[in-house]
């Protein structure tokens, strides 16, 4: 049984056989071990990108994408912030704002438009933030946590976050849920001038996708 391993190990390229009887095994060092794991982890990936190309798919089969647990949802998010390419429009509590900090100043540097809400008071701003500047534990008490996020305004996550494995979230491109979920964020920040007295306009010409239509000048139309 040991030797089996041992030659699946050598057949993998993690040990080298020398010899015959005995045949006497050496490991790779361990610099030579990571590097040996990273292109192979590349080139499994490569390979499978390759495949997902060949392969004739469904969009409308990735119209809702169910994600589960928190953790899987934190992952998700952080891809979605990597990817963006012009617009992200954001409406989370300080633990998601924090754990997404790395991307969030990635995305910034690359001079991704970000547009931040928040009802808890956060630590830093990132591109324009609006923010009750609320305890987050105080917060918890009467509401239970949930993230909006838009990307290019045609990604959407939405769900609940909190921290456990069957906390439910969906990603979608789905054109009706994405313009839910922005008119959401919209409310929001036009709800929170009123409140904290001020224009909120600037902002939400920043997340309307006609940023040309201004809502005041709609109003008084009517």
């Amino acid at each position: 049984a040991v030797y089996n391993v041992l030659n699946k190990l050598e057949s993998m390229g993690l040990v080298s056989g020398m010899g015959d009887k005995p045949k006497r095994y050496i490991p790779l060092s361990p610099g030579s071990l990571i590097e040996h794991l990273e292109n192979s982890h590349q080139d499994s990936i490569e390979e499978l990108k390759h495949c997902l190309e060949q392969m004739e798919l469904d969009e409308e089969a990735f119209d809702f994408w169910h994600i589960h647990g928190y953790k899987n949802l934190i992952l998700k998010l952080k891809e979605a912030i990597k990817t963006a390419q012009e617009k992200l429009f954001i409406s989370a509590w300080k633990r998601e704002i924090d754990a997404l900090d790395i991307e969030l100043n990635d995305a910034e540097e690359r001079g991704l438009e970000m547009t931040v809400f928040s009802f808890c008071a956060l630590d830093k701003e990132y591109g324009k933030t609006i923010s009750y500047g609320l305890d987050e534990n105080e917060l918890r008490e009467i509401w239970s946590p949930k993230v909006i996020m838009v990307a290019d305004q045609d990604t959407t996550i939405m769900g609940s976050t909190r921290i456990q494995d069957n906390s439910r979230a969906i990603l979608t491109q789905n054109e009706a849920i994405t313009e839910i979920a922005t008119n959401h964020i919209i409310l929001d920040i036009t709800l929170a001038g009123s409140r904290m007295g001020f224009d909120p306009n600037p902002v939400v010409q920043r997340v309307l996708k006609r940023p040309d239509i201004h809502l005041d000048r709609l109003l008084d139309s009517k």
